[in-house]
């Protein structure tokens, strides 16, 4: 009996072995699809993307092109909780400088618009499409061409380099090849199938604007 057991255990550890790194790696997240747009996800979320909703009411353009069926784009939704944190840290720095705090329908339209394209792409970006780029790749936003760079990365699941969730890392390199000066975030969830394009959604530790709330509101 002893050796039968020492027999079963052998095969299973020799089986174990053969799943190398690679096979982890080669993991594949079954596809989600939505029958809808991008904009038709956002507002069947509620309590999720109420304050991106309201921005793009101030961006009727943006709006209009995220609610489009025959556009193909890939958008980087940000959350309720980004946005709190970003107005957050934007009005203590204007409380110390006396100044009035400052909401979504308060922003200068130039600026939000600037910052709300930062999110866009008129491509499809998912993780096939990234996976095999061990630097990541830059890309153009929509509409002002801006480049931001993404960044594919599986974490770690039950001490198993490589077999947990798969991330885009999702940065704003500030007109930099530095990687020192990059603002980089995560996703909390990717590849969202929408009937024109991409979804993917930020973390909620994400700063609305990459810290450019502070910058452009800050002092006046």
């Amino acid at each position: 009996m002893k050796i039968l057991i020492l027999l079963i255990s052998s095969v299973v550890l020799v089986t174990s072995c053969e799943k190398s790194d690679d096979h982890y790696y080669d993991y594949q997240k079954t596809n989600i699809t939505y029958d809808g747009t991008v904009y038709d996800y956002l507002i069947h979320q509620p309590g999720v993307y109420d304050s991106l909703v309201l921005m793009l009411e101030r961006l009727p353009a943006l709006k209009s092109k995220l609610n489009d069926p025959q556009n193909e784009v890939t958008f980087f939704a940000v959350n309720n909780r980004s946005f709190e944190l970003a107005i957050a840290n934007l009005n203590s720095t204007r409380m110390s400088a006396g100044l009035s705090p400052l909401y979504i329908e308060d922003f200068n339209l130039n600026v939000l618009d600037t910052l709300a394209y930062r999110y866009v792409f008129d491509q499809n970006i998912d993780i096939h499409g990234i996976r095999n780029y061990k630097d990541g790749q830059t890309f153009a936003s929509s509409k002002y061409d801006y480049t931001m760079h993404t960044q594919y990365r599986v974490l770690t699941s039950s001490g198993i380099v490589g077999g947990g969730e798969q991330q885009i890392v999702f940065s704003d390199v500030n007109e930099s090849i530095y990687k020192r000066y990059w603002q980089s975030t995560n996703t909390k969830s990717v590849d969202l199938q929408v009937t024109n394009g991409i979804f993917h959604t930020l973390s909620s530790q994400h700063d609305f604007g990459f810290g450019k709330l502070n910058k452009y509101f800050s002092t006046n």
